[in-house]
């Protein structure tokens, strides 16, 4: 039985469930919940949010909040199972969440608490450009 429950845990039988917040000028927050996402999460997130950079979009929430959703749920997007959207609060949820506030330009981890569905204690806040510049070096060869 603790055998199971550690596979469980450890998302290799039911998943790896993640959870990526984008924090609107208004300060609600738009949760992006992928079943198997959490492996590199904080690599794809940076990826998602550099695109944005990319596009010319930082400054423009709904077209910045458009570009994160679609890199982080990719070809995905005509499947029923797989990824979810939320607001204020978390789908289910395995790991840190990532928060990035389009209106500070900063992205900050939070602690997580999956009885909560809500983000915790803050634990780590990164400027935009630090964060893409420490996480998207994980991405190199995937």
């Amino acid at each position: 039985m603790l055998e199971f429950y550690y596979l469980l845990k450890k998302g290799t039988e039911m998943g790896d469930r993640a959870n990526f917040g984008i924090k609107q000028a208004d300060g609600n927050i738009i949760f992006v919940y992928g079943h198997w996402a959490g492996h590199q999460m904080l690599a794809r997130f940076a990826k998602a949010i550099d695109r944005v950079v990319d596009a010319g979009r930082i400054g423009d929430d709904a077209y910045a909040t458009r570009i994160i959703i679609s890199d982080l749920i990719g070809d995905a997007h005509s499947q029923d199972l797989g990824w979810g959207i939320t607001v204020n609060t978390l789908a289910d949820n395995e790991h840190k969440i990532p928060v990035f506030d389009l209106a500070n330009d900063t992205v900050t981890l939070y602690d997580a608490d999956w009885r909560s569905n809500v983000p915790g204690d803050k634990i780590v806040e990164f400027s935009r450009t630090d964060f893409i510049h420490r996480y998207t070096k994980e991405m190199v060869g995937v």
